[in-house]
């Protein structure tokens, strides 16, 4: 009897957060967060999520932003628009 061949293909997906918090390179030290980019649409939906913060002071790649780990993202789909910002 012949081997199954054919076996189910596996896709795995990148979450839209792990796009927008990529690693930094921090060969000379941690950089001071990270930047905005572009402004909001009238025409697509903006997305709301919070970053994951490790060492309480650096989010998930690697950028640096302080304390409390209050921060918060907002962007589109196509990453036209990012903005970071913090709750209070």
């Amino acid at each position: 009897m012949a081997k199954d061949i054919y076996k189910p293909l596996i896709i795995k997906t990148m979450r839209t957060i792990n796009k927008i918090i990529t690693n930094v390179d921090c060969k000379y030290g941690a950089p001071m967060g990270r930047s905005n980019v572009g402004k909001p649409p009238i025409d697509k939906k903006i997305y709301d999520c919070h970053v994951r913060f490790v060492s309480l002071a650096y989010d998930f790649g690697g950028a640096y932003w302080g304390s409390p780990a209050n921060l918060r993202v907002k962007y589109t789909k196509d990453l036209n628009y990012i903005e970071f910002y913090r709750t209070y």
